[in-house]
């Protein structure tokens, strides 16, 4: 067994699957430092030898939105958010995460908010990813993107998003003027894997929340409420070309994550590195991009200088990989969907 103080908890309240309150009888909890952890007791007695399944109620929190009726927890280490209210799916993350900020859940604790896609994205077991969260603890924020390769092929998530869904970053830098955020998205320096992170797979404190989400997202979220009908508004609510059927909007906020990061040099970051990034490619074309070019690239991101004429290379490299991609996945299935990409839902 291991050595941690063990007191057993005769009576607990938790939450189900489903979000419903359960009276619980079988938990412990033990004392690390100075904090306390709850844990499930039929886990523990499995598990003793290691931490791995431990479910801890005083550091990383990482919500699972449950949005369908029967839907369950695909990782059991995330906690349910149940979605009351799904009719602005559209926005996707961007409306979970503008409620959740709003509830006032992101306080006292360090929060993240993962799509049930997770461990299929990132193929890293949950618990590993809390483990990591934990133990950067210091840090402001934590995150695991679980498209590595992009980096070796795009010099920023502009180049790769406007390559992607083109006139997305006129719409992009058109909200953010209306917005009153003064981003010129023309000179966003390179995002190294550092901070360079795709799904919105981060776990940030309170006083991050506060400044990304509040300072940012809310802000964004306000001006769309309030003015539905504006030009940049209902530019970015056309469609655009995805695996899904989908607007701008969604696309247009995930890459505001790596730009804040990027422009904020005093918030402080773990990311989470992968021992084999060319296991992360879709393709064989795309592996073989990323194998022949990483040794520029990462040289390159070690010294901090990226010539024109490299940043030349990877738009070209882009550019190519999206339209070998386009082709290839109107045959064939796309990994995390499961159809292709004239199947559209």
């Amino acid at each position: 067994m291991n050595d941690w103080p063990l007191i057993a908890i005769s009576h607990w309240i938790s939450l189900d699957a489903h979000g419903r309150q359960e009276e619980r009888n079988d938990a412990a909890c033990f004392q690390s430092g100075a904090s306390w952890h709850i844990v499930d007791w039929m886990r523990w007695s499995s598990h003793s030898q290691s931490l791995d399944l431990v479910e801890t109620a005083f550091m990383t929190v990482i919500y699972e939105p449950l949005y369908r009726e029967g839907q369950e927890l695909t990782e059991f280490a995330f906690k349910p958010l149940v979605l009351a209210d799904n009719s602005q799916s559209a926005w996707r993350e961007f409306r979970i995460l503008v409620d959740f900020y709003r509830s006032g859940r992101h306080r006292n604790q360090r929060t993240g908010i993962f799509s049930p896609k997770f461990g299929m994205k990132t193929k890293v077991p949950a618990e590993r990813f809390i483990e990591f969260c934990d133990s950067n603890a210091s840090s402001d924020v934590c995150l695991i993107n679980p498209f590595p390769q992009i980096a070796y092929y795009s010099y920023n998530v502009w180049m790769q998003g406007e390559i992607n869904h083109p006139g997305l970053t006129e719409r992009a830098q058109a909200l953010l003027n209306e917005c009153g955020i003064k981003w010129d998205l023309a000179t966003i320096p390179r995002h190294s894997p550092r901070v360079l992170a795709y799904s919105n797979f981060w776990v940030g404190s309170e006083a991050f929340w506060e400044r990304y989400v509040g300072g940012v997202l809310d802000r964004i979220a306000l001006h769309i409420e309030r003015n539905p009908d504006s030009a940049a508004v209902v530019a970015i609510m056309g469609d655009t070309w995805h695996t899904d059927v989908a607007p701008f909007l969604p696309f247009i906020i995930e890459r505001l994550f790596s730009t804040f990061l990027s422009l904020e040099s005093s918030v402080s970051v773990a990311a989470y590195q992968f021992p084999d990034v060319a296991a992360y490619c879709l393709t064989d074309y795309e592996r073989e991009l990323v194998t022949s070019i990483a040794p520029i690239i990462d040289a390159a991101d070690a010294s901090a200088e990226f010539p024109p004429d490299l940043i030349a290379i990877q738009r070209l490299m882009c550019s190519l990989y999206v339209r070998y991609a386009q082709e290839h996945f109107a045959t064939k299935a796309h990994p995390h969907s499961g159809r292709t990409v004239d199947q559209r839902a």
